[in-house]
This record gives structure tokens, C-alpha cells and sequence, in this order.
């Protein structure tokens, strides 16, 4: 889409590695605290699969933790596709599309890891699992007026990830005309915007690097409706029911302010004054030009730390902010 034809007065920033990402329309981080207060749409690049074919359905319901009965027809479902090992493979948001095709949204940097584990189990399946990515456009809105200009440009595809901020993905074909009739009421932001805004939902995403790596519970899914205790069988669900039927959750996530403008990397340990490493990086953002936000996997006994440090770095103050959902006890 052509997001400078939409926005014609603002400098758009587009990333050195991959065309599709806007990373701004000039603003800077010193403007995200004044962002909050107005309604901004901001580009958020995602990848999108679609599994097509009688067995469709039958095959995903078999293999991540929602529950597809429960799929409307202008609805979506949050879901995880899991090892045997009950470690997240990749996070996504299904539907169905206009022809009745399951299309799963999800981080870009995991769809072949996706399509890989998928077609290791749908060979007794008649099902077709293709990437469509170039054919789909996301982006969020937020701010005062968000429901109201997420519902104009197309209730059918908008759905809440916080308060305020609605995500929308559009057919790239349709993008510019259901978005040209709202633009003039709405501020442009880029990628690193909408990073903050999925952190301060308390949604971490799981990208390449972090595939295979956290349980449900350590990122809080069970609290996030992700997962059906009540369906059946699926792939990696023993180890999920047994986590949260035994109480046995140590470690939780959280999101922390950190006053900072250095960003560590994702899977990166956090250390206390102690000298111990207490957490692990499951995201991060930029949140002005002189803090972060993370979203932090950390020991539930440890959670209470008022300052932390990551790689070689000094000990930063921290400020814990409280999550937009509770967590099971």
C-alpha cells in the first residue's frame, strides 16, 4: 500500500531490510508520550498463512490451543501451535476469509518455521497451507476515537489487543480505499509505535529467535484467551494442562518501564542487585527517548526488584506497570 499517497505532508522512514516495514512518519520516540493522547494509525507489518481444503478446520483444531468451534464467521481467535514439548512454536490470530479460508496472522519471522511444522503433520490431510503475505495489510489504530474509526473502516476485521487500540488487517487491494475515507482523523505512526502499543497490551509475540522457547504460562496466554482447557486433543496440551491444573507456574510475565534508551535483545537475561539472573526479554520497545518498555519473563518470587541490569550494562531503575489482565493465581 501506498501509505505517502494516504499521508502526503509527512516524511516517511522505510527500513533498510525490509521494504514492507514503515518505520515512521518522522516522528521520533521524544513524541510516543504525546501520541497516546491522539488517534494514530501505525503501520505493523505481519505475516499471514492460509490453510485451505476439506480438512482446513479438522487439521488446525488438531494442532494449536484454541478452539476452532468457537471460530464466528466476522470473528478471530488467538491461538499457539506447540511442540510436543508444550514450547511455543508461534502465536497468531486466525479467521476465515471471504471465501471461508482459515487466514492466520502472526510475526512475520516465523511463517516458514509455521508452514514447516504444519506440513509435518497435515500429510493425512487434505489441506493446502500456502503464505499470503504480500496480499494482506495490518496496521493498528489507537487512541480517543479508535473504536469508532476501526468500526468505519471495516468491523469485520478489526479486533481488540488493548485498551484503545484495535488491530485491522485488510486485502492490500482494499487497504487504500477503506483507509482514504478516515486518514484526514488520524496522526501516522510507524512500526516502532505499534511495538510499543502490543507491549503495553501485555501480548508479547514470538519471533524466530524466541521460537521453541517459552511454555504458555511463562507469557501469560492462559489470562490472554489463547487457549481452550475444554477442547480436545492437540498437539503439546499434557504438558499445558499439567502446568495449569498443578499450580506448578514459577515464572510469569510482566511489563516493566526501564529508564533507559539502550534496547536489549530479545532472550537476553535480566539480572537483579544480587548479581543473579532472574528473567528473560520476551519483547521490547522504545517508549520516549529516555525509557523502554519491556515485556519481561521474570521468577514470580523476584518480580518485586526495583532495579535491574541486562548484558554488561549499569543497573537501571525499573517500574513495574501493571498488566491490562490478571493472571491465575
Amino acid at each position: 500500500m501506498d501509505w505517502q499517497q494516504l499521508f502526503p505532508t509527512y516524511s516517511i522512514a522505510i527500513d533498510n531490510k525490509n521494504s514492507a516495514v514503515v518505520t515512521s512518519f518522522g516522528e521520533s520516540p521524544i513524541d510516543y508520550p504525546a501520541l497516546h493522547h491522539k488517534t494514530v494509525v501505525s503501520t505493523n507489518h505481519r505475516g499471514f498463512i492460509k490453510l485451505c481444503g476439506p480438512d482446513s478446520e479438522k487439521f488446525l483444531q488438531g494442532q494449536v490451543t484454541c478452539d476452532l468451534n468457537q471460530l464466528g464467521a466476522d470473528a478471530s481467535l488467538n491461538g499457539a501451535h506447540l511442540t510436543p514439548k508444550g514450547r511455543i512454536i508461534f502465536l497468531f490470530s486466525v479467521s476465515r476469509d471471504s471465501q471461508g479460508d482459515l487466514l492466520l496472522e502472526t510475526h512475520p519471522s516465523v511463517v516458514e518455521l509455521a508452514m514447516a511444522s504444519f506440513k509435518k503433520y497435515s500429510v493425512f490431510f487434505k489441506v493446502d497451507i500456502t503464505e499470503v503475505t504480500n496480499q494482506f495489510i495490518n496496521f493498528l489504530v489507537s487512541g480517543p476515537d479508535a473504536v469508532t474509526i476501526a468500526d468505519d473502516i471495516n468491523p469485520n476485521t478489526s479486533r481488540p489487543i488493548g485498551a484503545g487500540t484495535y488491530s485491522l488487517s485488510l486485502h492490500a487491494n482494499h487497504a487504500h480505499e477503506c483507509l482514504s475515507s478516515v486518514c484526514a482523523d488520524l496522526i501516522p505512526a510507524g512500526q516502532g509505535y505499534s511495538d510499543l502499543l502490543r507491549i503495553r497490551s501485555g501480548m508479547a509475540d514470538v519471533i524466530a529467535e524466541s521460537s521453541d522457547t517459552f511454555i504458555v504460562q511463562m507469557i501469560n496466554l492462559d489470562a490472554q484467551n489463547y487457549i481452550s482447557f475444554k477442547k480436545g486433543c492437540y498437539t503439546g496440551q499434557e504438558i499445558v494442562a499439567r502446568a495449569h491444573y498443578r499450580g506448578s507456574v514459577k515464572r510469569r510475565m510482566y511489563i516493566l518501564k526501564l529508564a533507559t534508551s539502550t534496547l536489549p535483545t530479545i532472550g537476553e537475561g535480566l539480572i537483579n542487585s544480587e548479581g543473579k539472573v532472574i528473567g528473560t526479554v520476551a519483547d521490547v520497545a522504545l517508549a520516549s527517548d529516555k525509557s523502554i518498555e519491556i515485556l519481561a519473563i521474570l521468577a514470580i518470587k523476584s518480580a518485586d526488584c526495583a532495579q535491574i541490569k541486562f548484558a554488561e550494562k549499569e543497573f537501571v531503575e525499573l517500574t513495574q506497570v501493571p498488566l491490562p489482565y490478571e493472571t491465575p493465581e
